[in-house]
């Protein structure tokens, strides 16, 4: 071992360790974002374990780490800002996952211009794992619950048993199913994946194997889970529903995702690869570097700390994205439409801001309900963004059977809303959604993102509102879409200027 080059590396080791901890106390709201979901969440607890693994990982490298004399590199520094550019962006749209991937990417940058190319390669797995600490795969929870309920219901069909399915719920003759997020198997996908990731880096030394055993890692849960729900229902239908109803459903869930891991990993280690020895550090010019790394660590820290720094100025500066809107006005009844008294069905759309203001129109042919949710402050930083697919509560007595989307046109403008049918004691219901941002009109949540993103810098129009539609189902929901359209082609101008004409100011 080189001994000149190891009082190098313990100071860029606390400078590396100097510069983690400004950069959390920094970004100290993303940091506890962070943080508060591990500590919640059981999808994400995993988090907690990331960094000690990743230094763990980083220690067993020790000898050749410290054979390798620092290198600063004070220019990768500017190869922050684009990240924290994002993390500003991200900051004003509130998209908290892409502000806590640009906490970790800062973290990996940082380190890399502190310690230099060299040690910064020779430590690419351990600082790359880190972005596991990051708790993101929500998005899967949608589509993972429909796959789900799709396949397990294709295999109880397959079975010969007869099932009704609707929406997420499906009926057997021994008792009812539905699939919740705790079914979903984001979970179990998003554990296959870390673990298995972690496996082909200690397992195999060629990059195809590392990669195709992390593919396989996020495939295989998707199909267990299938195999998991199938199993639960057939014990719940053949018990007469005495087991596998309750909690036991899920303990039953992880010890079969245990098995099917083990096995995945059991089967994995047959291809196993002997890892090279660690390359041998060149000594030469080590001493040299290392007299010359001590000012080269200092001018590197103080670079990412002051590129770091700019976001949350910028931040602070261009002050909180929220805009919260007064109550609007909606279009009084015209065109042979009448006002019609009260809430008929006792519905209200599950959301998340605090702002509502709602109206019902009746004609010959039936009554139309219009909600419009925006943000009043209420709810501190909700936004109506990421609601549009939300149209009950989860635990509420009115559940979501059916959904679809469809071509709408509001105020001459064909939009994609999302549809759903939603049951409850009020009877069955169709209902549509989409978003006002400003002058646009869409169902699509990174669309509206962007539209924000924009407003947000000043370069669009301000507002934010979701727009829903609703009227009775009946025994043909066709006709209900056609009284909603009606309605849109009689007042669809009007509640759109009304909405863009409410005041909007900024939260502070």
């Amino acid at each position: 071992m080189n001994t000149a080059a190891a009082p190098s590396l313990r100071d860029s080791s606390w400078a590396t360790a100097l510069f983690a901890l400004a950069l959390v106390l920094i970004y100290n709201d993303t940091t506890l974002s962070m943080l508060s979901i591990w500590a919640r969440s059981d999808t994400f607890a995993h988090g907690f374990l990331i960094l000690p693994i990743s230094l763990w990982l980083v220690w067993t490298r020790r000898d050749y780490l410290l054979a390798v004399p620092p290198a600063p590199a004070p220019w990768v520094a500017a190869l922050m800002l684009p990240v924290v550019a994002g993390w500003l962006l991200a900051v004003l749209v509130d998209v908290l996952v892409v502000q806590q991937l640009a906490l970790v990417a800062m973290l990996v940058i940082g380190t890399w211009a502190v310690l230099g190319h060299r040690l910064a390669w020779a430590m690419a797995f351990p600082l790359f794992f880190l972005f596991f600490m990051v708790p993101m795969g929500e998005g899967l929870i949608a589509p993972m619950m429909e796959f789900t309920a799709t396949s397990t219901v294709w295999l109880i069909r397959a079975t010969g048993i007869p099932v009704f399915r609707e929406g997420l719920f499906f009926t057997l003759p021994s008792g009812r199913w539905s699939v919740v997020e705790a079914c979903s198997g984001v979970r179990y996908i998003i554990a296959s994946v870390t673990v298995g990731t972690l496996f082909a880096y200690l397992t195999y030394n060629s990059w195809w194997r590392r990669g195709l055993f992390i593919l396989i890692s996020a495939i295989v849960p998707v199909f267990a889970n299938t195999v998991r729900a199938y199993i639960i229902v057939m014990l719940g239908h053949v018990s007469d529903m005495k087991i596998a109803t309750g909690a036991d459903h899920l303990v039953y869930g992880w010890v079969f995702f245990g098995i099917v891991i083990f096995i995945l990993f059991w089967l994995g280690s047959f291809f196993r690869e002997d890892l090279p020895p660690l390359p041998v550090a060149d000594p030469e010019g080590a001493a040299t570097a290392a007299g010359a790394s001590r000012a080269g660590t200092i001018v590197a820290l103080i670079c990412v700390l002051a590129v770091a720094a700019v976001g949350p100025v910028a931040a602070w500066r261009a002050g909180e994205n929220l805009r919260v809107a007064a109550a609007p006005v909606l279009p009084a009844a015209q065109a042979g439409w009448r006002d019609h008294t009260g809430n008929p069905w006792a519905w209200q759309p599950a959301g998340m801001v605090g702002g509502l203001a709602q109206a019902f129109y009746e004609s010959d042919a039936g009554v139309v309900g219009v909600v419009v949710q925006y943000p009043d402050g209420s709810f501190g930083l909700g936004e109506v963004i990421g609601s549009n697919r939300v149209f009950t509560w989860q635990d509420g007595p009115w559940q979501v059977v059916g959904r679809d989307s469809v071509r709408v046109s509001a105020a001459g403008s064909a939009v994609a809303a999302d549809e759903a049918l939603v049951r409850g004691p009020g009877g069955e219901l169709v209902a549509w959604s989409w978003y006002l941002l400003g002058g646009l009109q869409t169902s699509n949540d990174y669309v509206g993102k962007v539209q924000q993103a924009l407003s947000s810098l000043g370069m669009s129009e301000a507002g934010a509102w979701r727009i829903l539609l609703v009227t009775p189902a009946g025994r043909d929901p066709a006709a209900g879409r056609e009284l909603m359209q009606t309605y849109l082609d009689d007042h669809g101008a009007a509640l759109v200027e009304g909405l863009r004409a409410t005041p909007v100011a900024a939260s502070r």
